[in-house]
């Protein structure tokens, strides 16, 4: 286990973010049971690529926890458990090598597995839950590593229950075999609709809000004329409005303001209360 002070603007996507004195790294498995002093009472955040969250400019007081997990293991014809830290392209790419169908649509998304867990991470219809049997994670209340199965942890649209306090180590997928022709396919199609709809992967933290049951968010931001509206370096992407990205010296505060600018402009035009997927992390005063 390392504990360092770490600038955090320079281990998230959005480039955003102070100093975290107690910046703790966990190598092995063995290094859990060291936690338990020093996570004891205070906030712990647990991240893995840092691609959906957004920290205070302010020196963040709690604890930044960063799993290294990378291990893949075939357990059988059917699973296959994968290291919370796997980067999910990198997961889509090692399914396309071994001919494993329905890994394609993560090749996109900027996050790990972990993280893909705690929000349920999806695109083209499909969700992560939909892979997955059970997890494994260390409860940061009991100092025990638990079990889970898909139904304890009740998965939802961006969303899962029961796992606060909990850092994931892995989790267990089911795989089957598919057609390579196939897969390739998507992952053309993919890749083709990602690129065309989306602005590159960088200084923004991919889709800011949640799409509503009947409404996707990117349709009410450009229908609310929203479209490259900007906040002190902070922008309403042109291409994809439920992007929103970020100059290279704009602060937090700013895309903090430009989110609950939003939200007002289309609660007052539509009568829909927006949900950021997006998460604020440390004091935000306006």
């Amino acid at each position: 286990m390392k504990i360092s002070s770490v600038d955090l603007s320079k281990i998230t996507t959005y480039r955003f973010g102070g100093v975290c004195k107690n910046f703790i790294e966990l190598e092995s498995k063995e290094d859990l049971s060291k936690l338990s002093e020093t996570v004891l009472g205070n906030e712990n955040i647990i991240i893995g690529k840092g691609s959906n969250v957004a920290f205070s400019d302010k020196e963040f007081q709690g604890n930044v926890i960063s799993p290294k997990f990378t291990s893949i293991e075939e357990k059988s014809e059917t699973e296959i458990t994968v290291g919370a830290s796997v980067f999910l392209p990198d997961l889509s790419r090692y399914f396309k090598e071994n001919v494993y169908s329905n890994g394609e649509f993560l090749i996109g998304i900027p996050g790990t597995v972990g993280g893909a867990v705690k929000m349920n991470a999806g695109a083209y219809d499909w969700e992560f839950s939909d892979l997955i049997q059970y997890i494994e994670c260390f409860d940061l209340n009991t100092s025990s590593e638990i079990k889970l199965t898909k139904n304890d942890i009740n998965f939802s649209y961006r969303s899962s229950q029961h796992l606060d306090n909990k850092i994931i180590l892995s989790a267990t997928l089911q795989i089957e075999k598919g057609d390579i022709n196939k897969i390739n396919s998507n992952l053309a199609n993919f890749n083709k609709i990602r690129k065309n709809s989306q602005p590159p992967a960088i200084y923004n933290a991919g889709s800011v809000f949640k799409n509503t049951e009947d409404f996707t968010a990117g349709k009410l931001i450009d229908e609310a004329g929203l479209k490259g509206y900007e906040i002190d370096g902070v922008s309403v992407s042109e291409k994809h409005a439920n992007f929103f990205i970020a100059k290279k010296d704009a602060k937090s505060l700013s895309l903090y303001k430009l989110v609950q600018y939003v939200k007002e402009v289309v609660d007052s035009k539509f009568g829909i209360k927006l949900e950021e997927e997006i998460i604020f992390i440390g004091d935000f005063d306006l």
